[in-house]
């Protein structure tokens, strides 16, 4: 891939909400900021996308459980506390490429608020050959970076860091969430899929 970066990454620790598309997300988002990922713990056993993200520090989460979102979100709340930005993505699957709505409960990370933290929305477009690059849903992962792998030269993928949200006393996270998703919606020109097939 080759990466042009739009914006600044905002300074000092940050939780940053991402779109998803691909295992490359993780290279790039990771590329652009530093941060570590929150995944579901499946990942972890994944060929390729599963080495990549416990290589840059991944937290493993059960997406499956949802009544574990509050100790989830702690978890990230004291990776952040230490020092230690985090990048997840709030969609929780991929899509084929279109955005499904943001779940908040993994906001609840920064609220109430914590250290003066903010949350920085990051929007990845692949492009005009985005439909041949993003990972369809129900294809192994070995198969889809075989065919990234077979593609010839290079890919051009713009990661746009959009402008941070301050968190303070009066946020909450269903806003933030519902914030993050319109920039990054907007920054790609993608509508939200709130009724994925």
């Amino acid at each position: 891939m080759r990466a042009a970066i739009v914006g600044e990454r905002a300074p000092g620790t940050i939780l940053f909400a991402a779109n998803h598309q691909s295992w490359m997300d993780i290279l790039l988002i990771g590329g652009a900021t530093g941060a570590s990922f929150v995944s579901k713990e499946t990942v972890r056993k994944w060929p390729i996308a599963g080495w990549l993200a416990t290589m840059v520090g991944t937290i493993y989460i059960s997406n499956s459980d949802r009544k574990a979102a509050g100790a989830q979100a702690d978890r990230i709340r004291r990776a952040l506390h230490d020092g230690t930005s985090v990048a997840f993505f709030p969609e929780g699957k991929l899509n084929n490429g279109t955005m499904l709505p943001f779940r908040p409960a993994l906001f609840g990370a920064v609220i109430p608020p914590v250290d003066h933290i903010s949350v920085q929305p990051i929007a990845l477009d692949y492009g005009t050959h985005s439909q041949e690059l993003v990972w369809p849903s129900g294809t192994h992962a070995a198969t889809n970076a075989r065919a990234i792998f077979a593609r010839p030269g290079a890919e051009d993928v713009t990661v746009h860091l959009l402008d941070p949200i301050p968190i303070d006393a009066n946020s909450h996270r269903k806003d933030v969430a519902e914030q993050c998703e319109w920039a990054i919606a907007t920054a790609i020109g993608q509508t939200v899929d709130y009724e994925p097939a």
